[in-house]
């Protein structure tokens, strides 16, 4: 079974735009959340206090803002 993975993210991040084009170039399938919905941010604070988008949750992995190579270890399947 794949894992889920979610991308929270704002309008307008060059970083988010990034990452999407790394996981939409790939066919890697992804959930998006805008955390200028509240009840988005409130979720993505569960997990991590950190300031800062993209934030890619892979299974329990948790990947902050967008590193190529980063990007490149996680999903190199």
């Amino acid at each position: 079974m794949k894992q889920e993975i979610v991308m929270y993210t704002l309008p307008l991040c060059p970083y988010c735009a990034r990452a999407k084009r790394f996981l939409t170039g790939r066919g890697i399938m992804f959930v998006e959340k805008n955390i200028l919905i509240p009840k988005n941010l409130k979720e993505l604070r569960k997990v991590t206090n950190l300031i800062g988008v993209p934030v890619t949750i892979v299974g329990k992995q948790i990947l902050t803002r967008f590193s190529l190579k980063e990007y490149e270890e996680v999903f190199k399947n």
